[in-house]
């Protein structure tokens, strides 16, 4: 009898562990996931990076990242007995806002890595195809098919009565006698947002990965030919051009990849539910289930992370973001101390030569450079 109970205590002992986790993860992950994903908003679409068509991709994907948040943090209020997330309306409003930012999460990371794909097996198409209205038109056309697909899942959520530790409680569930018309539903959802996008993303990052490496190999030919002859600078466009393009790709390569290994555990339960509908499943499904679904809604959260980590350009133009602020800040303040007759800040006093070094230094390029095209490419790398 003492082994039995000691059996029965473990399981529910992590199980209690599991809540406690979920309790205090879920609104620290909602408060800086959605700070990052505001913040790598604001870096894509307010500095130079909204020059660039992945930008688009990025930052609508961090918009739709944040609503997911939004509404996990509705779900966990109903954990410390806030049960707005019940409410006739707002059950269903949620329900349907989380399976639309689900989506569009998961066909933008789609979109950029095929555009990424473009870029590095068609670099002569990359001008023409890889643009920032298309990269507009492609998110909004997204957008709108998302809002129109997910629509019937207003129909499948109702707040109904469930017992609930020996009481009934009102919990936002499937609505009644549409449970088989839900079941179907949600195969259709998993296909939708991660058979199809998980096969396309795979793909493409294999022929991602082959791109990169042929590329790096032609930039390594190209340079070492360029020290040879001084007559084969300009050839050196391609190899720059090719090391700009091959950071971008980079970072969104482990974008794709980190969202695909934080997407397969909870896809896999989901697969497993769907293949085997028992009420009653194994004790060890029910408690790696939260685990899995506390790494699915980490994805949602992560990616300012990726993009410090791992993008050098990201990170450039977010310095630079702050360091003009500062030194608006410092004119601000220049200007007042000028006003009022006092001596002028140390630090306004040391830009202008920095200012003038910069410029001497771009007419320097302007000398040995002929290629305008070349010249864009350095801007661009340099940013």
């Amino acid at each position: 009898m003492t082994e039995i109970k000691e059996e029965g205590a473990s399981p529910k002992l992590t199980e209690e562990i599991l809540r406690g986790i979920q309790l205090y993860y879920t609104p620290i992950l909602v408060y800086l996931g959605s700070f990052g994903n505001c913040l790598s908003v604001y870096v894509f679409f307010g500095t130079k990076l909204r020059q660039n068509s992945s930008s688009i991709y990025l930052g609508a994907l961090a918009i739709s990242d944040t609503g997911f948040l939004i509404s996990l943090f509705v779900v966990w209020l109903d954990m410390v007995d806030i049960g707005i997330f019940n409410m006739q309306g707002l059950c269903q409003f949620f329900i349907y806002f989380t399976t639309v930012c689900s989506f569009l999460s998961v066909w933008f990371v789609v979109a950029f890595t095929v555009e990424r794909c473009i870029a590095v097996q068609y670099p002569f198409l990359r001008q023409s195809m890889c643009t920032v209205a298309r990269a507009k038109k492609v998110v909004t056309g997204l957008t709108i098919l998302g809002i129109i697909l997910c629509s019937p899942v207003l129909l499948f959520s109702s707040p109904r009565l469930s017992m609930s530790h020996n009481k009934n409680v009102t919990r936002c569930l499937v609505a009644e006698g549409l449970e088989l018309s839900s079941s179907i539903f949600n195969s259709i959802d998993a296909i939708l947002t991660f058979v199809l996008p998980f096969t396309l993303i795979v793909v493409l990052n294999i022929f991602i990965a082959r791109g990169i490496y042929k590329l790096a190999k032609v930039r390594r030919t190209l340079t070492s030919e360029s020290r040879n002859s001084q007559e084969q600078v300009s050839c050196s466009q391609s190899p720059r051009n090719t090391l700009a393009q091959s950071k971008i790709t980079k970072m969104l390569l482990t974008v794709s990849t980190i969202f695909l290994c934080l997407n397969l555990p909870a896809y896999g339960i989901r697969a497993y539910a769907f293949l085997y509908p028992d009420n009653n499943p194994p004790r060890l499904v029910e408690m790696i289930q939260p685990i899995c679904n506390m790494l699915f809604n980490t994805n949602f959260g992560i990616n300012f992370i990726l993009y410090c980590a791992t993008g050098q350009n990201f990170r450039r133009a977010m310095i630079h973001m702050f360091s003009c602020k500062s030194r608006r800040n410092n004119d601000t303040t220049g200007q007042i101390s000028n006003r009022n007759g006092l001596v002028p800040n140390s630090s306004l006093m040391i830009r202008q030569p920095t200012t003038t070094f910069n410029k001497s230094l771009k007419s320097h390029y302007e000398l040995q450079i002929f290629s305008k095209e070349f010249q864009e490419d350095m801007e661009k790398d340099k940013d």
